[in-house]
């Protein structure tokens, strides 16, 4: 017997063709929720929405979820989730039915209290109320003198200095011209002329300059030691 179990899976995507806001009034009227709750669904990000189906009842709450607005996968459950989510609606199931009530009075909690923190204070003591603690004397006030300062009413010009006068620039003797004519006119650099009748070329390997040859030195070691190290 096949018993494998199947998720609904989103990821916030949606269907082609489909309205955000009309896909967000479907889906909520779909899983019978406000559009606050919702809300979630639209984040962008993987949400499977229902879990332990058979492979048939997946795919119809995929078909439903695509035709509110919204695409939607059905993938297989890992026998561990599967395994998991059930334990877990079993637990809440059964949670009420194995609970009991203690009689009144009775310990809930027989752990021991934690020790009292020994903190020495014998150092520390507490003036009576309105004793100042700080009597540092406050800073003295700044000396500042501001008797050549005043204030004039609101809407007196302050700056009464006359503007500069306009810069008088001739440029008569200036004009532009058309866009892209050239402004410069180069001469062109005559071609260089060389003399090559004296020149000559030797064949490949020959020897261009022939050196004197260096006769080998000639130098006395016959005074000289080597010490040993």
């Amino acid at each position: 017997m096949d018993d494998k179990q199947f998720q609904v899976i989103i990821n916030g995507q949606l269907a082609e063709g489909a309205d955000l806001d009309q896909t967000r009034q479907n889906i909520a009227r779909l899983f019978k929720a406000t559009i606050e709750a919702v809300a979630p669904m639209f984040s962008g990000k993987r949400i499977s929405v229902k879990k332990n189906l058979d492979q048939a009842t997946a795919k119809k709450y995929q078909q439903l979820i695509i035709k509110a607005g919204l695409k939607a996968g059905v993938a297989p459950m890992s026998n561990a989730a599967a395994a998991t989510e059930t334990a877990a609606v079993k637990s809440q199931s059964a949670g009420l039915a194995d609970a009991t009530i203690a009689a009144v009075g009775c310990t809930m909690d027989d752990r021991p209290p934690p020790p009292e923190a020994n903190i020495d204070t014998s150092a520390y003591g507490i003036d009576e109320v309105g004793i100042t603690l700080d009597e540092t004397p406050p800073p003295d006030q700044p000396d500042i003198d501001i008797s050549a300062f005043d204030i004039d009413e609101v809407g007196i010009i302050l700056d009464e200095t006359p503007p500069p006068n306009e810069p008088d620039i001739d440029i008569s003797g200036i004009s532009m011209k058309e866009t892209g004519t050239d402004l410069t006119e180069y001469e062109p650099v005559p071609e260089a002329t060389f003399d090559l009748d004296q020149l000559s070329m030797a064949e490949a390997g020959e020897t261009l300059v022939e050196h004197t040859p260096v006769p080998p030195a000639d130098i006395d070691t016959g005074k000289l030691e080597v010490s040993e190290p």
